[in-house]
């Protein structure tokens, strides 16, 4: 008889990673195959190893300064999720959570599809002293309608539901991947926050410039930012795993990419190509 706790509570956990902006968003790629073959849940974390301005699947080009990204050494490509910009250096975190067609924690509703997430994150924040709060859907819904055209141009500027803030300020941003196999849910944090990377390298006046770093530093905070010894990503990933544990009674299996994934993986690589 299959055991239903192998698929549902038993989630494989993939090797952290330091890759290339290309590698990290092609294995998203890999994730999705690996549902449609496994049907086992994995998570996988993963940093950039070079820096890279990353932009949602719909986002126009003409919002990026093309010449600053080359004259700063920054590479830039198109995810697969929707959202606005992000940028990719040594302290972003991210992480990648796959789930199979009928898993529980798959939910149709997009948007209700993150609170589990959030919840697990607030947990885990906790762990560190923390005082988190957890976007509700009206909360989100209203920094939506007031929210400047120039701060949704970066993806942490918004509001969404289920993220969490930490002084009124975002700490944990949401995405998500969906085909016929799963989705992939994606989780990014910053352990420093420095806007004016950012910022740099969109297309905009000096003014703007100015008035978009300043709204940022008020809406978005990094872990170093909150905690005079900030946790290092061992200790960070280990916080959400043992809270992940408490809040869905999930245990992380190590487990190493199927041949299968990898296969995928290297055929994906043109796709994320800088463009």
């Amino acid at each position: 008889m299959e055991r239903i706790c192998d698929t549902r509570t038993v989630w494989r956990c993939l090797p952290f990673h330091r890759e290339s902006a290309v590698r990290n968003l092609a294995a998203v790629d890999a994730l999705l195959a690996g549902l449609e073959t496994l049907k086992q849940p994995a998570l996988r974390w993963y940093t950039a190893r070079e820096l890279a301005l990353v932009i949602g699947s719909g986002q126009k080009l003409h919002e990026i300064d093309a010449v600053a990204c080359q004259a700063a050494g920054v590479s830039l490509h198109r995810r697969a999720s929707g959202g606005t910009t992000v940028f990719f250096d040594q302290h972003f975190m991210m992480l990648d959570i796959a789930l199979p067609i009928g898993h529980p924690l798959r939910i149709d509703d997009v948007t209700e599809s993150y609170r589990w997430l959030g919840i697990t994150w607030v947990q885990a924040l906790q762990r560190f002293g923390l005082d988190p709060h957890l976007i509700t859907v009206y909360e989100a819904r209203a920094d939506t309608q007031t929210l400047d055209t120039l701060t949704r141009r970066v993806c942490f500027g918004g509001h969404s539901p289920y993220e969490v803030l930490v002084d009124g300020r975002k700490l944990i941003g949401f995405s998500q991947v969906r085909r016929r196999s799963g989705a992939i849910l994606q989780v990014g944090l910053y352990l420093h926050w420095s806007p004016q990377c950012l910022v740099d390298l969109l297309f905009l006046t000096s003014g703007e410039r100015a008035l978009l770093t300043e709204r940022l530093h008020a809406r978005v905070v990094g872990l170093s930012d909150l905690l005079p010894d900030p946790p290092d990503p061992a200790a960070l990933m280990e916080s959400f795993a043992d809270a992940l544990h408490e809040t869905q009674g999930v245990q992380l299996a190590p487990a190493n990419w199927s041949t299968g994934e990898q296969e995928v993986w290297k055929q994906a690589l043109g796709r994320y190509q800088p463009l």
